[in-house]
């Protein structure tokens, strides 16, 4: 699933690059589900990013967290959607059809399976500059 992104980033035209942000702790969590939120996340940010733009993902200990992140340089989100972003079958752009626009259950997915490993995500977004999706898994004991 995550193997594929770099060759769509490349076919659209979009820069991807990772930032590991140094060292990282030991975390324990069921890889292929954090793979899923990660592909959630890619997913959705090439979809909002046009030709020419950058994704970036990093990934950086914060304490007894570490926190991962895919930043875009695509549309944004207005201010009034971000308190609904996570919520089952939401879009801002409501006119997307359900072939373009995906089901809207990625992002409550993504929030899910973050939460079952303990931890938080949430988004910052500039219309017209790009979003910021991040989210926390704790380090091991």
């Amino acid at each position: 699933m995550l193997s594929l992104v770099p060759a769509r980033a490349a076919a659209k035209g979009i820069s991807l690059s990772l930032d590991p942000g140094g060292e990282l702790p030991a975390v324990n969590i069921d890889s292929r589900r954090i793979a899923q939120v990660l592909y959630n996340l890619l997913d959705n940010a090439m979809a909002h990013t046009e030709s020419g733009g950058a994704i970036t993902i990093s990934a950086l200990p914060k304490g007894k967290w570490v926190e991962v992140a895919v930043t875009d340089t695509g549309a944004g989100i207005p201010d009034g959607d971000l308190p609904y972003i996570f919520e089952r079958f939401y879009r801002v752009d409501k006119s997307r059809a359900r072939a373009t626009g995906g089901s809207g259950l990625g992002l409550t997915i993504a929030k899910g399976l973050v939460e079952a490993h303990g931890g938080k995500i949430k988004v910052s977004s500039e219309p017209g500059k790009g979003s910021r999706f991040s989210f926390t898994i704790p380090v091991s004991e």
